[in-house]
């Protein structure tokens, strides 16, 4: 069994952070061989605005977890007890985006989500450990990792 779990959250970026990301980078790689290694630096801003990410790792030998953010794959952020988070609840998220066309008109898309999130002693402070769109398989995993890292699963009741 894995010393670690490592649980990737969400991108530093936005998705068109990304996909500008992925342009960088290519038009990098492809300056490598037409300009020379100058434009290797298009290569590094690029995968930084790509793979940049947040994410939570637990450690169950140790019972401790780390939130960090991940750059060019070295995890940054500090170690903290696992015992601060006795619970583990599924949270319903309602997410909204909205885009604005050059003629300023509005397109709003709302996502219904639950997020696995684990939970200190009184529910106020949170860390998201995952996000998925279907409510039974939320449920169902939240079960499964409240076995793996031994905590509680209730129902969210800050208070």
């Amino acid at each position: 069994m894995e010393k670690f779990i490592n649980f990737k959250t969400t991108y530093f970026f936005s998705t068109m952070g990304r996909y500008l990301g992925h342009i960088i980078t290519l038009i990098g790689i492809i300056g490598l061989f037409t300009k020379g290694i100058e434009t290797v630096i298009f290569c590094v801003v690029g995968l930084g605005l790509s793979f940049t990410r947040f994410g939570v790792l637990i450690d169950k030998e140790n019972n401790k977890l780390k939130e960090y953010t991940s750059v060019f794959w070295i995890k940054l952020g500090g170690w903290e007890p696992l015992n601060h988070y006795p619970y583990i609840t599924v949270l319903e998220i309602t997410e909204k985006q909205t885009m604005y066309s050059n003629s300023n008109v509005a397109h709003s898309n709302k996502n219904l989500v639950f997020r696995i999130t684990l939970l200190n002693e009184n529910h106020y402070s949170k860390i998201v450990l995952k996000q998925l769109k279907d409510k039974e398989l939320a449920h169902k995993e939240a079960e499964n990792i409240a076995k793996v890292i031994n905590v509680e699963k209730v129902i969210y009741s800050p208070g």
